[in-house]
């Protein structure tokens, strides 16, 4: 399933193959966003699904605070510790991200969420590496654990999933949202981040004030969040 292509999407698409080499082009409708990257394809995906990150994080007052900056490799990157397709930096504040063609080519045939990786899954990644980057700019306390961002971040990948596909990703998970009481740690992550991932989305869109709960991930001074 391809992402749908506004008219200024495309004439600015089709002027592409005549930019040449590497170079940091802004997309078209966003000039706080820029992509480092020869790779037409993926420049494409990341700067819509970006759009879509950052209209999903606005209904909770998160707004970027500072450009937000795409490297797009053709290797694996190493985040944690562990092979990963994209991963933020706070210290340079700079997405490093693997173009899709890389990640096709992986030998390993890469399932996200149970699923084949494809240009939707793809553009999930870029929004949650995009929640990543506009969480650290909103912060209020340097956090001991990655569980609050990566709530937000969870829950912003699944967001921009098409709803059909969306949904029978949740039904297919089969697990139910944060309840009161519940301790969002990075130690449940850990053990099955496809479920943290669906409490995450689940609880955020379920609440009726979400905007208190979202400051309070803001403000997390433990190594983990509890539900109220």
């Amino acid at each position: 399933m391809r992402l749908a292509l506004t008219p200024l999407f495309i004439l600015w698409f089709l002027l592409l193959p005549a930019l040449g080499a590497t170079r940091e082009l802004n997309c078209p409708y966003l000039p706080g966003v820029s992509v480092t990257s020869d790779d037409e394809e993926s420049i494409v995906i990341i700067c819509l699904a970006t759009q879509k990150a950052l209209h999903f994080l606005g209904a909770y007052n998160l707004t970027s605070r500072s450009k937000i900056r795409f490297d797009i490799v053709e290797e694996k990157i190493v985040s944690r510790g562990a092979d990963a397709y994209g991963s933020y930096d706070s210290r340079s504040d700079r997405i490093q991200l693997m173009s899709f063609a890389a990640i096709q080519k992986d030998p390993e045939h890469p399932l996200i969420f149970g699923e084949a990786f494809d240009r939707v899954h793809y553009a999930a990644v870029v929004a949650h590496e995009v929640a990543h980057a506009v969480v650290q700019h909103n912060l209020t306390f340097k956090p001991l654990s990655p569980a609050p961002q990566e709530y937000l971040a969870y829950a912003t990948q699944l967001a921009v999933i098409p709803t059909v596909r969306r949904a029978a990703i949740i039904k297919a998970i089969d697990i139910e949202a944060w309840a009161s009481g519940d301790l969002i740690s990075d130690i449940y992550l850990g053990i099955n981040p496809d479920k943290f991932a669906v409490k995450s989305y689940r609880h955020l869109t379920g609440l009726s004030n979400p905007t208190i709960f979202v400051e309070m991930l803001l403000g997390a001074k433990w190594f983990y969040v509890y539900v109220p």
